[in-house]
Parts: C-alpha cells; structure tokens; sequence
C-alpha cells in the first residue's frame, strides 16, 4: 500500500505510542538531564569534553514526539516506521577556543586554563548532516521519504552567555510536499555540483556530508514546520524540570499550519529590497513568513555554491520537481 506523503498528513495508523507526552518529559529527563549532569561532574575532573552526543536519543525523542515506533536500524535504514529521517545536532556543551593562544576551552570555564585569558570564542555552529553518495540515495532522500525530522538542541539565550538554561525544538520538512521543494533543490544540487565533483577530482576521499544549519537562510528557505518545543531552566540544577511549551499533536495534518518564521535579520540588503519592491513594509515585520520568502531565490551556503537562481541551477530545480 503507498500512502500519499504530499498532502502533509501523518499516517495515523502507524501512532501507537499511547501515553506520549509524559514518557516525553521522562525520557528527557532520564536520557538527556540526568546524564548530562553526570557527565558535567567528571569532566570538572578529567578536563574532558562534557559533550554528550544527541544522534541515537534523537531518535528516541523523535519516535515518542510522533508517536510511531522505529525500525531499530540504527544509522541505516528507515529511522521512524512511516519511513520518516530523523536528523539531530546539538549546539550543547561544545568545545569553545581561547582568542589568545587557540587552546579549546570547556564550556563552563571562565578562563582559559592554558593562558589564563578571558577572552573566549563560544562555538554556536552545530549542523544536521545528510548524506547523499549515490543517486539511488538521492531519490530516496527527495522522492521516498515522508519527511525529515529534524531535533535541535540549543541555548535559547546563548547571546547572553547563558548556558544554563537549555532548549529542545524540532521541526518537520515534508520533502514530497511543493511548499518544501527547496529542501529538494539543496540535496540535488549538493550531489551534482558538489559530491560528483569531489569524487571525479579524488576518488579515494569520501566527500563531508550536506551540510543543513539551524535558524539560518537555507534551512528557512525549506519552509519547517516546528512541531514541539521543551524547555529547561536551570539545567543543571537538581531540580531541573523539562517544560512542553509547544506540540503539534502527530496524528494532525500539517498541510495548512505555518512553517517557521525567518529572522529578518538574515536577509541580505538586496533581498530586503525585493520584499520592499512587492510593498512589504520590510522594517516594521515580525519575521519574513512563506509567501514573502517565495519571492527570494534560495541561497545555499555550500562553498561551492553561491546563489541558486543560474541556467544551470534552475534546471535541476526542474529536475526536482519532475
């Protein structure tokens, strides 16, 4: 039986997670609160990175979020049952670099304990990584799977130098949908242009992955659609507690919900120009919404790519959407 994933409704007769939303907030707690103050604990001890990987407990949070089961595959394979992929990056407990004498810096220290300098580059640049090395993968990827959920975890007031506080999103792209089609565009062009490249030029050398980060202009370009948000104050505290402060139900349609405000802060002064040109009172917006980025053509940040909007990139846009 095929199911028809361009419509963005969830195939509500795989959720079958009952109870969801509290075994959310456990598993929170006992997978992703409590060993990470463990670890804090003995990395104030070896000086090691107190860095706890997220890939396989996103996993986890993504299935209970969906309320469908995975198919125990691991790093290969269909993450969730529907065939969904389920990608997750955390900008939590990185290791950050001393301006001064380039020696890393533990995120909960102050100075640097090879100099002693207070001057601190604090890394915020985490990325979700998807791999495309063949164009059976390709396909799979732009024409097979449901939809990409992608798991984030940062801090909400970073700016402020506030890593205490923590914050857990995660968003939907459905890649067979046309409102999503740039998320297509991006994978299609990094095989093209950037894959087969690498490997006609060293044959030996795997090529890195695409790259996709949060909150900037690509991944915005892809109309997400945030489907929960969790909050924890204080996140090492003994007391600390996750809050569900923001949760699409799995089994509702996603087909007219709005997908994720784009900062207007990312566009470029000649994008902010075009918006003005369609009368967009660019100054005074809240965010840049769908129908004001459908007037911008999709940047990707892949070295190798500058703008896509040339002969040769609108004609794999045809090819994606074909």
């Amino acid at each position: 039986m095929t199911f028809d994933f361009s419509n963005m409704q969830p195939n509500v007769d795989l959720v079958t997670i009952d109870n969801n939303e509290d075994l959310i907030m456990s598993f929170i707690k006992e997978m992703l609160i409590n060993p990470r103050k463990n670890i804090h604990k003995w990395s104030k001890i070896t000086n090691q990175t107190p860095n706890l990987k997220i890939g396989y407990p996103g996993q986890h949070l993504a299935s209970l979020i969906l309320r469908m089961r995975g198919n125990a595959t691991g790093a290969r394979g269909e993450d969730i049952c529907d065939g969904s992929e389920v990608k997750s990056c955390s900008k939590v407990d990185q290791a950050d670099k001393c301006k001064d004498c380039k020696e890393n810096v533990l995120r909960s220290e102050d100075v640097c304990s090879n100099c002693g300098s207070t001057n601190i580059k604090r890394n915020n640049d985490s990325k979700w990584l998807i791999s495309v090395r063949s164009y059976d993968e390709l396909i799979m990827h732009t024409k097979e799977t449901p939809r990409f959920v992608f798991i984030i975890t940062d801090y909400p007031k970073f700016h402020e130098n506030n890593f205490d506080d923590i914050r857990i999103r995660a968003f939907e792209v459905w890649v067979q949908s046309k409102r999503c089609k740039n998320f297509n565009i991006l994978l299609e062009n990094y095989y093209n242009y950037i894959y087969k490249k690498h490997i006609k030029e060293y044959p030996d050398r795997t090529p890195a992955p695409k790259n996709l980060f949060p909150d900037m202009f690509p991944f915005y370009m892809c109309n997400p659609i945030k489907i929960f948000e969790c909050n924890i104050k204080d996140s090492l505290s003994k007391n600390a507690e996750p809050v569900i402060n923001y949760y699409i139900k799995p089994k509702e349609s996603r087909l007219t919900l709005k997908s994720e405000l784009m900062p207007v802060s990312l566009l470029y002064p000649s994008e902010k120009e075009i918006l003005k040109q369609h009368d967009i009172d660019v100054e005074h917006i809240i965010g840049v919404d769908e129908k004001m980025r459908a007037l911008l053509s999709l940047r990707d940040t892949d070295k190798s790519i500058k703008t896509i909007g040339t002969k040769k990139h609108k004609k794999v846009e045809q090819i994606v959407q074909s």
